[in-house]
């Protein structure tokens, strides 16, 4: 019925090569360490990999740290929803890092990221300090990020003598250039008595050429209505569709390869032994709780997720003038390639809800979108792209210390998740063709007044089986 989902394993093999290499040709070591600042962009335009979110901007740089020195960045705080300095290991894997309520601005100047600080105050400058080594036993400094994670193998994380550090940029406000319209910090080379100080040059700008046609074209690619006398091999995933917490890569590669019907028999065991694993791997932000599930092709053309939407600060509108609350600084939902490119992300303040808080997310190749999956009737749409399993990866940031079902709060490895976030754990469902999600929104208020069957949600297509196989 699917899509041949068999036929196509050589082409997820191939993704998965290309990602490795993608991935590597980013990672501290991979090539010689920069003479300027800010060397690349990771983005939908620019380097689309280690699963990156549509609403964010990543710019990496990798520098020498020589003994008896450290560095200095001098930023504006920008306009924006949030900001991070991370510094990562050669194996991808964050090392340290600092948040913007975290950095102490300048005397004179404001943090507008503090709750209920003014996001529009002039004067908004900080330094950020990148010490080679450990934090000091006796505490960390202020403003200070650092390259190693001060623990013994294997749990150590370190880049001895190097930084390789990620600045991140979530949601510029509106009408302002990704950088949140303060444009890109300075790097300085300064020696720890304060003697020296040399400013590292800027890089050229678009340092690597667009690659946003690229982005585009994956998310609109991918095949039409599925044939329904191919039976499914249920391989891709579960039905309906199970969220894993993120750990680390390696348990991240079990979950897709082996958390579904034909080879779950060996998911416990895998995801026991991966989770032993030091933690994290594609660049993951420390302030970012992950979850991971996967739409297949061999379940039907269809997939929709249901759920509570936690609440966020508003800040993209020029009317956002203070820095608000919410359950969660940030959330998204994504649709990516094995292949580590995001396809195509949702997230909170442009998620259309119903009445009772809760949003409907339908997934599928833009071939199979359903009429219905419009924002006009209060369902948003996702690109499947090409191949027949898509990776989902949903994002909580920086929860409240009040709010206890984010992401955060699920125990690495306990396979709690729903049970944890209870009403916000997004609940899949497939339709086998799109007319059929259409006739499901046209059962329950149609287009202009689709109402969510709460008291009796829709059952997931159940295709059928290989034959002779229990």
């Amino acid at each position: 019925m699917r899509e041949g989902v068999l036929r196509r394993g050589a082409l997820v093999a191939v993704a998965g090569a290309a990602a490795a290499l993608a991935v590597f040709s980013l990672a501290p070591g991979a090539a010689a360490q920069s003479s300027c600042g800010w060397t690349v962009e990771i983005s939908g335009a620019q380097a689309n990999v280690a699963f990156p979110d549509q609403a964010a901007r990543y710019w990496t740089a990798q520098l020498p740290i020589p003994p008896g020195f450290h560095l200095e960045v001098d930023g504006q705080f920008p306009h924006a929803r949030y900001i991070s300095y991370i510094t990562y290991d050669p194996a991808t894997r964050a090392i340290d890092g600092i948040h913007d309520t975290q950095i102490a601005p300048d005397p004179g100047s404001t943090n507008p990221f503090l709750a209920g600080a003014d996001r529009t105050a002039a004067n908004r400058s900080y330094k950020v300090y990148v010490v080679d080594g450990p934090a000091p036993s006796g505490g960390r400094a202020p403003n200070t990020v650092y390259t190693d994670n001060g623990q013994s193998p294997p749990a150590q994380k370190t880049a001895p003598h190097t930084a390789f550090l990620i600045y991140r940029v979530y949601e510029a406000d509106q009408g302002l250039d990704e950088s949140g319209g303060v444009g890109l910090p300075t790097i300085n080379l300064v020696s720890d008595d304060g003697t020296q100080r040399q400013t590292v040059p800027n890089c050229p700008d678009h340092s690597l050429p667009s690659t946003q046609s690229l982005t585009d074209g994956l998310a609109g690619a991918g095949s039409g209505p599925g044939n329904d006398s191919i039976p499914s091999t249920e391989l891709g995933g579960q039905n309906p569709p199970t969220w894993i917490r993120y750990t680390n890569a390696v348990d991240g590669v079990a979950n897709g390869v082996l958390n579904n019907p034909r080879t779950g028999a060996a998911w416990p065991g895998a995801q026991q032994t991966t989770n032993l694993l030091p933690s994290g791997g594609f660049y993951e932000n420390v302030d970012t709780a992950y979850m991971t599930a996967f739409d297949s092709a061999a379940y039907g053309d269809i997939l929709i997720f249901h759920g509570k939407a936690p609440t966020t600060p508003q800040t993209f509108l020029p009317a956002d003038t203070v820095m608000g609350l919410g359950q969660l600084r940030y959330w998204s939902m994504c649709s990516n390639m094995s292949s580590t490119q995001y396809l195509g992300c949702v997230k909170d303040d442009d998620v259309r809800l119903d009445a009772q808080g809760y949003y409907t997310i339908v997934i599928s190749t833009a071939a199979n979108r359903p009429a219905t999956a419009n924002p006009s009737c209060g369902i948003e749409w996702l690109p499947k792209g090409p191949l027949p399993s898509a990776p989902m990866i949903l994002r909580d940031m920086l929860p409240d210390p009040t709010f206890t079902q984010a992401v955060q709060d699920v125990p690495p490895g306990s396979n709690t998740e729903q049970q944890v976030l209870g009403p916000y754990y997004p609940v899949g469902y497939y339709f086998d063709h799109a007319a059929n999600f259409d006739q499901f929104v046209a059962a329950h208020g149609g287009c202009s007044g689709f109402s969510w069957p709460y008291a009796s949600p829709p059952a997931t297509y159940q295709p059928p089986g290989l034959p002779g196989v229990g």
